[in-house]
C-alpha cells in the first residue's frame, strides 16, 4: 500500500509538470505579454524528464489568440508518454483552457493575470479523473528594459478532491526568469520557480532551476532548447526541453 502511495505521488509530480508550463518556451515563468487583437501564436512544446526508474515526454502545444489588445484567449492540449517502473502508458493528457489579461501597463513594468481549467481530456488515467477540472491561476509582473527583462509570477493550482488523495489538494508556487538579448538573434535565459509539494506531509517547497536559449530565425519565427533539474526533491528529475514557435496575423 505504501509503495502504490509513492507511486501516485510520483504520477502526480511529473504531471503537475504539464499544467505549470505557461510561460513563452521554455520558460515556466510567465510574462505579460499578449498578441494584440487578432493576432495568433502556435508554440510547439515538448520536454522529456527522466526521475530515477520514471520517464515522462510532453508534447505540449499551446494556442494563444489575441482578442483584444491585451487580452489572449489560450488553448493548450497535451500529449503524454510516460514510464514509471514496469508500466508504460501514452495518450491525450488533460487540456488547458485560459485568458490572460495585461491589465496594468507603466514601461518598464506590466501586471497580467493568467487563469483557467484544466479539462480532463486524457486517455488511460494520464491526469484528472475524467469529469472533474482542476482550477489554476497567477499574477504576472514583467520588467523590460532592454536588453533585459525580468518577469515574476506568483499563482495557485486546486486539484478536485477525487484526483487529489493522497495528494495535496491546494498547491500554491512562485517563479522568476530573467532573460537576456545577445543580439538581434539571441536570447538566452536562466528561470527558478518553486511550489508545494503534491506529497501532503512535505512542508518544504521543492522547484526546479531552468538554462535555455531562445533563437530568432526571423520575425514571428522562434527557435528554441533547455534543461532544466529539480530542486529539494528525491528523486532528482532532469528534463530537456525543446520548442518552435510561430506568429501570424489572421
Amino acid at each position: 500500500m505504501a509503495a502504490r502511495i509513492r507511486s501516485l505521488i510520483t504520477v502526480f509530480a511529473l504531471a503537475a509538470a504539464a499544467p505549470a508550463s505557461f510561460a513563452a518556451h521554455p520558460l515556466q515563468t510567465e510574462d505579460t505579454g499578449t498578441q494584440g487583437t487578432g493576432n495568433l501564436e502556435i508554440e510547439n512544446g515538448l520536454s522529456r524528464t527522466r526521475s530515477a526508474s520514471s520517464t515522462q515526454t510532453i508534447y505540449q502545444p499551446q494556442l494563444s489568440l489575441g482578442l483584444a489588445t491585451s487580452l489572449d484567449a489560450i488553448v493548450q492540449p497535451a500529449y503524454v508518454w510516460q514510464h514509471l517502473s514496469q508500466e508504460r502508458g501514452s495518450g491525450l493528457g488533460d487540456t488547458n483552457v485560459d485568458a490572460k489579461w495585461r491589465f496594468w501597463d507603466s514601461h518598464p513594468l506590466s501586471l497580467a493575470i493568467r487563469g483557467g481549467l484544466a479539462l480532463a481530456t486524457n486517455q488511460h488515467g494520464l491526469g484528472l479523473s475524467h469529469g472533474k477540472s482542476s482550477e489554476h491561476a497567477l499574477l504576472a509582473l514583467t520588467w523590460d528594459r532592454s536588453p533585459t527583462t525580468v518577469h515574476v509570477d506568483v499563482g495557485t493550482t486546486i486539484v478536485p478532491r477525487a484526483a487529489a488523495s493522497p495528494a495535496r489538494r491546494v498547491m500554491n508556487g512562485v517563479s522568476a526568469a530573467v532573460m537576456q538579448q545577445v543580439d538581434e538573434h539571441l536570447t538566452v535565459t536562466v528561470d527558478a520557480s518553486f511550489g508545494q509539494s503534491p506529497n501532503p506531509h512535505k512542508a518544504s517547497w521543492p522547484g526546479t532551476v531552468l538554462a535555455g536559449a531562445i533563437w530568432t530565425v526571423r520575425p514571428g519565427l522562434d527557435l528554441d532548447v533547455g534543461w532544466q533539474r529539480s530542486v529539494d526533491d528525491a528523486p532528482v528529475a532532469r528534463t530537456w526541453l525543446a520548442g518552435l514557435t510561430v506568429r501570424f496575423a489572421l
